[in-house]
């Protein structure tokens, strides 16, 4: 995934407990302890609750830094981790404007 680096509302964190033999889901509330990796200070992380029922969210902070977001989770109720990341990067550069490409030439009658 992708954040840009004027993006004022960020991604918020989500979690997602599976038995990977055969993908069925199961239920967790933690509490979950996450740990961000953020090297090239790219981020504002705001903590979530310990069960994530209000998501750990995470915004570009206005440098205009990019660089890869690392966030391990870990299930402190079972000691299940999973790690995940996302880029920031700088926004593409606006799309030049408009122009006519066309000159059409006509007569009308003189009064």
């Amino acid at each position: 995934m992708q954040l840009l680096t004027n993006d004022l509302k960020g991604f918020n964190l989500t979690i997602l407990e599976t038995l990977a033999a055969s993908g069925q889901v199961f239920p967790s509330a933690g509490p979950f302890q996450v740990d961000v990796q953020d090297p090239a200070n790219t981020v504002t992380v705001t903590a979530g609750t310990p069960d994530q029922t209000t998501p750990t969210n995470f915004k570009a902070n206005g440098s205009n830094a990019i660089g890869t977001v690392t966030v391990k989770v870990t299930d402190t109720s079972n000691g299940l981790v999973g790690t995940a990341s996302f880029d920031v990067v700088a926004p593409p550069p606006p799309p030049p404007p408009v122009k006519a490409d066309t000159l059409t030439v006509g007569f009308v009658a003189a009064p």
